[in-house]
């Protein structure tokens, strides 16, 4: 038998939902603004050992709260979802974009992400352990928050368990806005992949610019429009790969990755100090072979210049060194609160 102890409501309405929670005994929550605030908000205040959190709006059926409540108190979960693409979806209940395109593409593209099996990641009926709420660090204000959520029950290792339920039509305007929402969504999830969306590509990037500098170096050394194109092609690769760490020490930091081998490896002083002396030869290189082209023009009596291709090279050279001096301080601020210092362990 699951009994409820309290029933908070987060309200922004302006209609006669306080005044009727209330005289209900509910204890209300007012003026509090934005999707995930709301949550965040009511979080704060809940004093049960397990917390139901279910979108008032008539979407979901209180009397389905023990489905979500029974597997915790057979200790099977600490976080159970009630899952709408398990169960049913009534007819009107959700748009056609949302039911065929939206929510089940942002749900594959975050289980391909991050290695998860969700079947419905934006669901608005979850109940939690008080005890492991503690262990989410949950920030986002807006309708993120659904997504935040999920992730960070996964990557804090809990147990989380989907659980069919019914999803009925709205009762009253929504304040979802499909684009907007939808692309908040899609930017967290992108954010907290930097992996995919920097490190891969930094990859790709780097190796075709390498690679076209070597051909147009080595066989047409007079095809300096197609060296320009190497050169840029490596200096984007080169920061993006920074970005990607960058984005993977901070991921893992506030909750949305465990730890790893491009985490470990850059989380070590011993790396960034390596880094970064790679970066003073380069620099030094590129610095010495700017001078060579200096001495040769001067040798000239500033005649023309036609050691084109060395001075692009020249510039790479300054450019990345650069890149990877700025860019091993920066990563040396992830560095700052490791009392060890060798090695920052932050495992979620």
């Amino acid at each position: 038998m699951v009994g409820v102890k309290e029933i908070i409501v987060v309200d922004d309405s302006t209609d006669s939902t306080p005044e009727i929670a209330e005289k209900l005994g509910c204890r209300v929550i007012k003026n509090v603004k934005g999707y995930g605030n709301a949550y965040l908000e009511g979080l704060k205040h809940a004093s049960g050992d397990i917390i139901v959190l279910m979108d008032a709006d008539g979407t979901y059926d209180p009397a389905e709260i023990p489905k979500l409540v029974e597997p915790i108190l057979r200790d099977e979960a600490d976080v159970v979802i009630g899952s709408r693409f398990k169960g049913k979806i009534m007819p009107g209940a959700m748009p056609w974009h949302h039911k065929y395109l939206g929510n089940p593409l942002l749900t594959k593209l975050t289980n391909f992400l991050f290695g998860t099996g969700f079947s419905d990641v934006h669901s608005g009926f979850r109940a939690i352990k008080k005890s492991s709420l503690s262990q989410l660090d949950l920030k986002c204000p807006g309708m993120e928050f659904a997504t935040e959520f999920v992730l960070k029950t996964t990557m804090s290792g809990l147990r989380l368990l989907e659980v069919p339920v019914t999803y009925y039509p709205r009762k009253g305007d929504s304040k979802l806005r499909s684009f907007r929402d939808g692309w908040r969504h899609l930017r967290l999830i992108l954010a907290t992949s930097p992996g995919h969306v920097f490190l891969i590509p930094s990859i790709f990037l780097t190796l075709i610019g390498v690679a076209v500098m070597t051909y147009v170096l080595t066989f047409e050394p007079i095809r300096t429009h197609t060296l320009i194109l190497g050169t840029l092609l490596t200096l984007i690769g080169i920061q993006t790969f920074f970005f990607g760490v960058s984005g993977k020490l901070y991921s893992r930091q506030i909750g949305f990755r465990r730890d790893d081998r491009i985490t470990s490896f850059f989380s070590r002083y011993s790396t960034i100090e390596g880094l970064m002396l790679a970066g003073l030869a380069i620099l030094a290189l590129g610095f010495y072979l700017g001078y060579r082209i200096v001495s040769f023009w001067l040798a000239k009596g500033f005649g023309s210049l036609d050691e084109f291709n060395d001075a692009i090279l020249s510039m790479l050279l300054i450019f990345s060194g650069f890149q990877i001096i700025l860019s091993s301080l920066f990563l040396s601020m992830f560095l700052l609160n490791e009392s060890n210092g060798e090695k920052v362990i932050l495992k979620s």
